[in-house]
């Protein structure tokens, strides 16, 4: 796995610099000991970030009282490569990281560009990918989804919601489906959507996740399956696992690094480390109307 394979930009680059780097490259590092507040500061020149909602996915702290800035999720066991929140409506467009302390063994940021990974894919596995839409379930216990929603009524709840359906991109949809024992929440989505710039297919999804390695972060309050309700073939995963690692760079942390990425392109992840001092922060959000023209 070769390291730092993305383009550094030194000093304290204009938002718009480090844009433009990130729709030309999907990523971009920027050294030279980034403070919280210049961090923040250039989180809202480039995105409206998005708060922290803990109620479901309750594994991240919020820094300072500000629920649009958080740690990195808990623990130490790797991360298999993803795409935040693609199992979810309203994913974002950019994530922004930032080392407060890097783990003293272990613990780099990993990344793999979702156009290169497409493109190495034979021909018939690329294609099955193309086609392949997906379909992710969160199955949420009766006690859960009322506490979630502020609701016992399931018509209340799904109407909540369906609240996200006129925010939905054209190849995503909602489904919900209610019984004594549980809510099941379904999200379509494409295998490969259409990348933020350019707008050009990448494999670019959290199939990865739901089959991680020994010792990686496994989510099991999340299923996948194509939309059509048969398993997403193993193959597929099994070829496609195996061509991100080859292609797979790792970022290794310094105090007040910075890493700005392109969600819609980039799969993201993490190494496994031991030191419980690493301090990572992350903000998400979609990209500002005036900064994108």
């Amino acid at each position: 796995m070769a390291e730092q394979d993305v383009p550094a930009l030194a000093g304290a680059p204009a938002p718009d610099t480090v844009l433009a780097a990130v729709a030309e490259h999907g990523a971009v590092l920027l050294r030279g000991g980034w403070r919280h507040d210049a961090y923040v500061a250039l989180g809202d020149a480039l995105m409206t970030a998005s708060p922290y909602q803990g109620g479901f996915h309750d594994e991240r702290d919020v820094i300072d009282g500000d629920p649009t800035t958080t740690t990195v999720t808990r623990g130490t066991q790797g991360m298999p490569l993803h795409r935040e929140a693609s199992y979810a409506p309203g994913a974002p467009d950019l994530l922004m990281f930032r080392c407060e302390r890097p783990a003293a063994d272990g613990g780099a940021t990993t990344l793999c560009d979702g156009l290169a990974l497409l493109d190495a894919l034979p021909a018939a596995v690329r294609a099955a990918c193309e086609e392949l839409a997906l379909r992710w379930e969160s199955v949420l216990p009766t006690p859960v989804w009322q506490r979630m929603c502020g609701t016992t009524d399931p018509a209340t709840a799904e109407r909540m919601l369906r609240q996200w359906e006129p925010y939905l991109r054209p190849w995503e949809s909602i489904h919900i489906d209610v019984d004594e024992e549980a809510m099941t929440v379904g999200f379509g989505t494409r295998c490969t959507p259409p990348t933020l710039f350019g707008g050009v297919p990448a494999f670019c999804n959290s199939l990865f996740i739901s089959r991680p390695q020994p010792g990686e972060y496994h989510d099991r309050r999340l299923r996948v399956r194509s939309a059509t309700g048969a398993p997403v073939p193993d193959e597929l995963v099994a070829t496609a696992a195996d061509i991100a690692a080859r292609l797979t760079v790792a970022v290794p942390w310094q105090s007040g690094d910075v890493l700005v990425v392109d969600n819609s392109r980039y799969l993201h992840g993490r190494q496994a480390f031991t030191d419980p001092g690493r301090t990572v922060a992350v903000r998400m959000g979609h990209l500002r109307k005036e900064v994108a023209a």
